[in-house]
C-alpha cells in the first residue's frame, strides 16, 4: 500500500464547512485531509471514510480527499466477512478512485488505490467482470510505473495480477486466454508474480501486506522454508495500516499450517 507518513495526533474541527472564498477554503480542506489521515493511522478506517464522505459532499472535486476515501474503503472491504459485505466498500472504492483519476490523470495515489480496489473486487467477481477488472489493474499499475518505476504498490499490484491468474487451474487459464485474451491474462506467469511481489517488499520493507503476499506466493510454490522466513518477519512487523493486525494473524495461521505438515 502506498503509505504517507503517520500524523502525530488528531486535528480538531477537521471537517468544517468551506467558506466561500478560496483563501478561507484552503486551510479547511487541508484540515479535512489531515484529520482523515490521523483517523486512518489511528486504526479508525471507518471513521476516516465517513468523515471523508461528508467532506466530499461539499467538496466533490478534492483529489486528496478522493484517493484517501478510496483507500479507506479498500482497507475496510478487505477485512470484512463475506463477499457481499466486502463489495459494499470495494465498489464505492472503485468509483472514488475513478473520480480521483478524473481529477488528476497522473496522480499516483489515485491510480494506485483505484487499482487496489479493482484487484480486490476482481476476486469477488464473475469471469467477465473479473477479466475486465484485472486488465484495469494491469493498466493502472503500468501507468504508475511509467511515472515512478520504483513504486512498491504498483509492483505489488502486478505481482497479485500474475499470482491470481496463475493460481487458476490450467483449464481455467486456457479458457480465459482463449475467450478474453487481454494483455494481463496473456502475459501472466509465476516468474512475473515472484519478480513483482519481491520487488514490492524490497522497495517498501515496512509494508505488512507486501511481505504477506510474498509469503503466500512462496507457500503456493512449495518453497516452505522461504515462506516460513517471510511469514515470521510479518508477525514481528509494526502495524501501520488498519488491517495490518489482521494480516499478521493470517501470517500466524499460515505458519501453523506449515509447521503441522
Amino acid at each position: 500500500m502506498a503509505r504517507p507518513a503517520p500524523l502525530a495526533g488528531m486535528l480538531a474541527c477537521a471537517f468544517a464547512v468551506l467558506s466561500p472564498g478560496l483563501a478561507d477554503a484552503q486551510p479547511v480542506v487541508a484540515d479535512a485531509v489531515a484529520g482523515a489521515d490521523a483517523l486512518y493511522f489511528a486504526g479508525e478506517a471507518n471513521q476516516a471514510y465517513e468523515s471523508l464522505k461528508s467532506h466530499l459532499d461539499a467538496n466533490p472535486n478534492d483529489y486528496e480527499a478522493l484517493w484517501r476515501a478510496s483507500r479507506a474503503a479498500v482497507v475496510i472491504g478487505m477485512v470484512r466477512e463475506g463477499i457481499t459485505a466486502q463489495n459494499e466498500f470495494l465498489d464505492p472504492a472503485i468509483v472514488l478512485g475513478d473520480r480521483a483519476v478524473a481529477e488528476r490523470s497522473q496522480g499516483i495515489e489515485g491510480l494506485y488505490w483505484r487499482g487496489a480496489a479493482e484487484g480486490r473486487r476482481a476476486l469477488n467477481a464473475g469471469n467477465d467482470y473479473a477479466s475486465r477488472l484485472v486488465q484495469r489493474v494491469f493498466d493502472d499499475a503500468h501507468a504508475i510505473l511509467a511515472l515512478d518505476s520504483m513504486h512498491a504498490g504498483a509492483h505489488n499490484l502486478l505481482g497479485r495480477v500474475n499470482y491470481e491468474i496463475m493460481d487458476l487451474s490450467r483449464v481455467e487459464r486456457l479458457l480465459a486466454r482463449m475467450l478474453v485474451s487481454n494483455q494481463a491474462i496473456r502475459e501472466s506467469s509465476w516468474d512475473g508474480a515472484a519478480l513483482h511481489l519481491r520487488r514490492a517488499a524490497e522497495l517498501d520493507p515496512n509494508n505488512v501486506l507486501y511481505w504477506l503476499d510474498l509469503g503466500q506466493l512462496y507457500m503456493r510454490r512449495g518453497r516452505d522454508e522461504d515462506a516460513a522466513t517471510v511469514l515470521h518477519r510479518v508477525t514481528e512487523m509494526r502495524s501501520v495500516h488498519p488491517p495490518d493486525d489482521v494480516f499478521k494473524d493470517t501470517a500466524r495461521r499460515w505458519l501453523q499450517e506449515l509447521e503441522s505438515q
